[in-house]
């Protein structure tokens, strides 16, 4: 197990590189809630903590540090991976994650999701507002889906009223299949609301050697399917009030990165 520590000279944590799948799990669950990627808190993610010729570089693309390590991660039962953080990839613990679901599933924009009422000002907004509850649905009914059968789900379950409301320039992307790049957004916009999550990776392996260079095919599912398995031990419940959660989750960063901008938090949360 890796040591973490922590000093009042430098009160930003020295936590061991990150140099195998043990050591990056080990840095979530220390953290709690870790960016994959540079967030503008100096320090706190995957990126930043990976040790020097760990991380995918195209000069050697069959070493995928973190890039496939994200697969052991999420099949650990009780850690959620997912674009929920400033619409970026992150991990957090359960025990984590339910303050962030407390608190993002209290929030008008994202209750567009369940169907419920909401302005929908931009055009994303109205695409969003038509298109994740089907796939919502779809993903509660199924257990996971993939991108591709959602795509194909999604468009069938639109119905002539929607298209029409949504204009004719859409029905091209939208029809037979929904567009891949609409569904990315769909996606990361139930990501965002706390709704789903990536269940699993399968790893694909193309070529007539049959080579595996990182690609993936992910599976979305819902944090109340992925945690319902025995290793996600808290439960997704919490007692604070969504603004308590959102506070309190500010907090925890700003106790490992006291000069942190709150603002940058404010954004990412």
């Amino acid at each position: 197990m890796p040591a973490f520590h922590s000093s009042p000279m430098n009160p930003i944590p020295k936590v061991r590189p990150i140099d195998s799948p043990e050591a990056m799990i080990a840095a979530i669950r220390y953290f709690g809630v870790l960016p994959f990627f540079r967030c503008g808190i100096p320090g706190w993610s995957v990126e930043e903590l990976t040790a020097p010729g760990c991380w995918f570089s195209e000069e050697e693309d069959t070493f995928l540090g973190p890039w496939d390590w994200k697969i052991d991660a999420v099949r650990e039962g009780d850690i959620a991976y997912g674009k929920f953080l400033g619409g970026k990839a992150a991990f957090a613990t359960v025990t984590w994650y339910r303050e962030l679901m407390n608190w993002r599933r209290s929030q008008p924009r994202w209750r567009m999701a369940l169907g419920e009422r909401c302005k929908a000002v931009t055009q994303s907004d109205k695409l969003m507002k038509v298109l994740a509850p089907l796939a919502l649905a779809a993903i509660q009914e199924a257990g996971a889906l993939e991108m591709r059968e959602l795509r194909i789900i999604c468009a069938r379950k639109l119905t002539p009223a929607q298209l029409k409301a949504l204009g004719a320039r859409y029905r091209p992307m939208l029809t037979p299949a929904v567009k891949k790049s609409i569904m990315d957004s769909v996606i990361q916009f139930l990501q965002m609301g706390t709704w789903t999550v990536i269940g699993d990776f399968e790893r694909v392996y193309r070529g007539p050697e049959l080579t595996y260079r990182g690609w993936q095919r992910a599976s979305n599912t819902t944090p109340d399917e992925l945690f319902a398995a025995p290793a996600a031990s808290a439960p997704l419940v919490t007692a604070l009030t969504p603004a308590a959660s959102h506070a309190r989750l500010i907090a925890h960063v700003l106790a490992f990165f006291p000069s942190a901008d709150p603002k940058v938090l404010e954004k990412l949360f």
